[in-house]
C-alpha cells in the first residue's frame, strides 16, 4: 500500500544534490533496472507490460492515468465499512502503475528519491533487518537489498504484494512477506522500518504504530510520512485523514523518541524498556499538541506566511 504523496509540494532537498549522493543514486537507479534496460522509465514499462501481459504503450497509459483508474476501483463497491475498505486495498491495481512510475521519475530528479533520502540519513547505521511496511510494488526493498539489508515486505494488498514478490524473485532477492490483513509481524525482528505514503491509509493509526513498535528492536528506527488531504474530491477518497495529528498523537506514548525530521518524513527511534516512563510524559504532551484545533491554526498560519512571501 505504498501510496501517493502530495507530490507537487515535494522538492529535491538541498542535501540530496547528485554530486553529494552519486553512489546512492546510482544504486537506486540500478535496483530498478531489469532485463538489460538502462533507462528506468523504459525498464518500468517493460516490467509492467510483462507482468500484466500488455504492451509498453498500454502500460504507459495506465501509469499516466492511474488516478482515473483508482477512482473507478474505489467506486466499484461501497467503501464505508472496514470490509469494503479492505477489499479496495486488496484488489486494486492502479497503485502498482502509479508507484512504479513514481519511482522511475525519482531517477531523473523530477521527484525526490525517498528511499535514497532515508539511506543517506542512516549514514553509518549498519545494515541489518529492514521491513518495508505498506511495501507496495517493492521498490524500497529492491534498493535496501542492494545496500546489504535483509529485507521483508508487509502489505494488506494481495495485488501489490504479488507483484512485489514477482519482481524480487525475478532478481533472485530473498525476502520475507507478511500479509498484515490477517498476519501479525514478529516481535523485535527489525532494525529499520520504513512506511512511505502509507500511514494516511490505515484505519487505526495507534494500533498500527503499536504493532510497528513491537516489531522493532530497541534502538531501531521508524521512518514514515503522513500524506494528509481533505477528502473533498473523488481523487482523495482513500486519504482517511485531512490532518496528520491522528497519526502523530500516539507515537511517543507508545515508546518512541522523536528524531530530527527528514524533509516530509517523521523519524522515531524505539526506546529501551527503561525509557517508557519518559514516553508516558511526552505522550501526554502530544495529546495536547496534536489535535484538530492546533492543526487548523497551523494550516492557516502557513497559508498566511506563504501569501505574504509572494506579495
Amino acid at each position: 500500500m505504498s501510496i501517493r504523496a502530495t507530490r507537487a509540494t515535494r522538492t529535491l532537498p538541498a542535501e540530496m544534490a547528485p554530486d553529494h549522493n552519486e553512489a546512492l543514486l546510482a544504486q537506486w537507479r540500478e535496483s530498478l533496472l531489469v532485463d538489460g534496460y538502462t533507462d528506468p522509465q523504459a525498464s518500468a514499462l517493460h516490467e509492467l507490460a510483462l507482468y500484466f501481459q500488455m504492451t509498453p504503450e498500454e502500460a504507459r497509459a495506465r501509469c499516466l492515468h492511474w488516478e482515473r483508474d483508482s477512482v473507478a476501483e474505489w467506486e466499484a463497491a461501497p467503501r464505508d465499512t472496514p470490509e469494503g475498505l479492505l477489499d479496495f486495498y486488496r484488489t486494486q491495481q492502479s497503485w502498482i502503475f502509479d508507484t512504479v512510475w513514481y519511482h522511475a521519475l525519482q531517477c531523473t530528479g523530477e521527484m525526490p528519491p525517498e528511499s535514497v533520502m532515508i539511506a543517506q540519513r542512516l549514514g553509518a547505521f549498519p545494515p541489518g533487518d529492514h521491513l518495508d511496511f505498506g511495501a507496495g510494488p517493492g521498490g524500497t526493498s529492491l534498493f535496501f537489498s542492494r545496500l546489504g539489508w535483509r529485507v521483508a515486505l508487509a502489505d494488506i494488498s494481495t495485488t501489490l504484494q504479488d507483484f512485489a514478490r514477482w519482481r524480487l524473485e525475478r532478481r533472485g532477492i530473498a525476502a520475507r512477506y507478511y500479509d498484515t490483513s490477517h498476519e501479525a509481524l514478529p516481535d523485535e525482528a527489525f532494525d529499520l522500518i520504513t512506511a512511505c505514503d502509507v500511514m494516511v491509509h490505515v484505519p487505526d493509526p495507534a494500533a498500527t504504530l503499536a504493532q510497528l513498535h513491537r516489531a522493532l528492536r530497541p534502538g531501531g528506527l521508524l521512518f514514515f510520512n503522513v500524506d494528509a488531504r481533505p477528502r473533498s474530491s473523488r481523487e482523495t477518497q482513500w486519504h482517511l485523514y485531512p490532518y496528520a495529528y491522528p497519526v502523530l498523537r500516539p507515537v511517543r506514548r507508545l515508546g518512541f523518541a522523536r528524531e530530527p525530521k527528514l524533509e516530509f518524513f517523521h523519524v522515531y527511534r524505539k526506546l529501551p524498556t527503561n525509557g517508557m516512563v519518559r514516553a508516558g510524559a511526552v505522550g501526554a504532551y502530544d495529546l495536547c499538541r496534536y489535535n484538530r484545533a492546533v492543526s487548523t491554526v497551523g494550516t492557516l498560519a502557513r497559508a498566511v506566511r506563504a501569501r505574504l512571501g509572494t506579495t
